[in-house]
């Protein structure tokens, strides 16, 4: 049951870092028509703010993580969202630990 429990947390944390890492790099601009982010990368998933709003008010366990530059962070954020640069995931993601969603944004 333990190596199924680090399983999980390794698939997890990986898949976490991929997103960030996919999810966060420059994308061209379209060339025709304003293309939704999903257009992109359909492979991450996509959640709207009103969808983070309202589980956040039914009490879920989530965490926003902002992956941008600590001085970006600095300059502004959304209340109650972490910091954690892009650059410091590996390290850092244990933070990350007990809750059942995570939810991270970089623009």
């Amino acid at each position: 049951m333990r190596k199924l429990t680090i399983l999980c947390a390794v698939i997890l944390v990986a898949s976490l870092l991929v997103s960030l890492v996919v999810g966060c790099q420059q994308q061209p601009a379209p060339t025709s028509g304003d293309l939704p982010p999903s257009f992109f990368l359909p492979e991450v998933p996509r959640i709207s703010a009103e969808e983070v709003k309202a589980k956040l008010d039914a009490g879920a366990s989530l965490v926003i993580v902002d992956s941008r530059s600590k001085a970006n962070y600095e300059k502004s954020h959304i209340a109650g969202a972490i910091s954690i640069p892009l650059g410091t995931m590996a390290e850092r993601y244990s933070e990350l630990n007990g809750y059942d969603e995570i939810v991270t944004y970089c623009t």
